[in-house]
């Protein structure tokens, strides 16, 4: 009976904290973590440089989006999370598509996964450029250690805020972030 509760409560310790901010990511990081579900330091960071190829094939640096508000999306399919807050960055991407701002999915699925990633694109219609980082270089350069993660950068290229879990709200929150930094 004693190891039923204690197996219990060793399950309700894992469990709950993964509900309410995310899934654990493959990656680690030297990085310091921020408890708490929205961060925002006196100070800006300037935004580690990463690049890709867009959906054409050309070369694309996240430098080159300086003089865009850029916000980045650090998710997996097998996160439960992450997949809530799919509809609310499909709508964000969507409000401000005429507006300049980048929105950049990055899935931190096993490169293995590929085809299942982009069918998961397909079928849950996610129009925005979504990236691979299955060798996890772009997610430790960002110190992502929990997923989903959302990092807005400002026009200059610096990291405005750092969102952490999944929050109803959140479409609400980075839009009026995203709105502020597009009047500065």
């Amino acid at each position: 009976m004693k190891k039923k509760i204690l197996l219990i409560m060793v399950l309700l310790l894992v469990v709950i904290p993964l509900i309410g901010y995310g899934c654990l990511s493959k990656t680690s990081s030297a990085a310091p973590s921020n408890s708490g579900q929205s961060t925002q330091s006196e100070s800006k960071t300037t935004a580690p440089n990463f690049s890709w190829k867009d959906n054409s094939g050309s070369l694309i640096n996240l430098s080159d989006l300086k003089g865009k508000v850029v916000l980045l999306d650090f998710w997996a399919t097998w996160c439960g999370p992450c997949r809530e807050t799919i509809p609310h960055v499909e709508a964000i991407y969507e409000k401000y598509l005429a507006k300049g701002v980048e929105v950049l999915g990055i899935n931190l699925d096993d490169a293995s996964k590929l085809d299942s990633v982009k069918q998961f694109i397909k079928d849950n219609g996610m129009k925005y450029q979504v990236i691979n980082d299955a060798s996890g270089t772009v997610s430790q350069q960002y110190g992502v250690t929990s997923i989903p993660r959302f990092f807005i950068v400002d026009k200059n290229g610096y990291i405005d805020k750092m969102i952490i879990g999944y929050d109803p709200n959140m479409e609400i929150v980075i839009s009026t972030e995203i709105d502020k930094l597009l009047k500065e």
